[in-house]
């Protein structure tokens, strides 16, 4: 085998079953091949290189290279919480218009400036919807008290604690766990992570709110990205883009067979009224809406068709 005359490492928090772990090793695959072996990109899933705080801070720091991002660029791009705002999106043409587009410009402009480059083409996550193991969730009052493992940041925190529960964290690779523990009543998150993740052994009921969307970020540590030859960086940008497509498809379809794939695993699913939980959140929307230029929060609403 040729040695590589470069070579970076990708972390993720994915299970390397999943599609989105899959696609990254088909992508760093197809990359090696297209650059003869000039180039190597191994790809770390399931927190194999720590936690995400610390595969951020050293994707921040330059100890990694590449680094696949869920929810947590909120300290250093504050525009990236947006596209998460409570019932912002109908469906996923209308998130990766603003992804693809002038939302996504913001974003990738603000971690730009923060020493961290993105890759134009977000990755699918999916719509979140609720998983408990105490009762279900049909009603907002049935929030009360819940203790609900979320994905972090202020945003969620404050948005459950709008509805009356309470929100923490523990790592994604921790969560299967602290959910078998009872450390916490539920979780949020989209199907295709219920199933990857087997929470269906350590949660009773889903309850589908399709509350907000999530997804993944590729972000590179700009100063290596930039140091990467011209021609290599050309041919990581066209596999990245079509990767990131491919993934967005696989996802997209195990989030649409979840509900029937859960049902017959043994959950008990219900649709949750959201109609009482977006009643309760005017005041949340006038605070989130307080932290942003009102340009910025004029193109989410551009792209959502307006909130509260």
């Amino acid at each position: 085998m040729k040695t590589p005359r470069l070579s970076h490492r990708l972390g993720l928090n994915q299970p390397a079953h999943s599609p989105t772990a899959r696609r990254m090793a088909e992508m760093a695959a197809a990359i090696a091949k297209d650059t003869d072996g000039e180039y190597r990109l191994d790809v770390f899933p399931e927190s194999r290189l720590g936690p995400d705080p610390q595969m951020f801070a050293d994707v921040q720091s330059g100890a990694l290279d590449y680094y696949l991002s869920g929810a947590t660029l909120g300290g250093v791009a504050p525009a990236s919480a947006l596209p998460m705002m409570p019932f912002a999106f109908a469906g996923l043409d209308q998130v990766f218009a603003a992804l693809d587009g002038g939302l996504g410009e913001i974003i990738r402009g603000q971690l730009a400036a923060a020493g961290l480059f993105a890759f134009p083409r977000a990755l699918l996550n999916g719509f979140h919807h609720i998983t408990t193991s105490s009762r279900p969730i049909a009603a907002v009052e049935d929030f009360q008290g819940l203790r609900i493992r979320s994905p972090g940041g202020a945003l969620a925190a404050d948005f459950f604690a709008t509805l009356g529960a309470e929100a923490g964290m523990v790592p994604f690779s921790g969560m299967y766990q602290a959910l078998k523990d009872k450390r916490f009543d539920g979780q949020s998150d989209p199907l295709g992570v219920v199933q990857s993740l087997r929470l269906y052994e350590v949660q009773t009921y889903l309850s589908l709110t399709g509350h907000w969307w999530s997804g993944f970020t590729l972000l590179a540590h700009a100063a290596t990205w930039q140091a990467v030859p011209r021609d290599i960086r050309q041919v990581v940008e066209t596999h990245a883009e079509a990767y990131a497509l491919l993934q967005r498809k696989d996802v997209a379809a195990l989030n649409d067979a979840g509900e029937a794939e859960l049902r017959r695993l043994g959950m008990v699913v219900n649709r949750a009224d959201t109609a009482g939980m977006r009643a309760r959140l005017g005041p949340f929307y006038a605070r989130w809406k307080a932290r942003f230029e009102p340009a910025v929060w004029a193109r989410l609403e551009a792209y959502s068709g307006g909130l509260g």
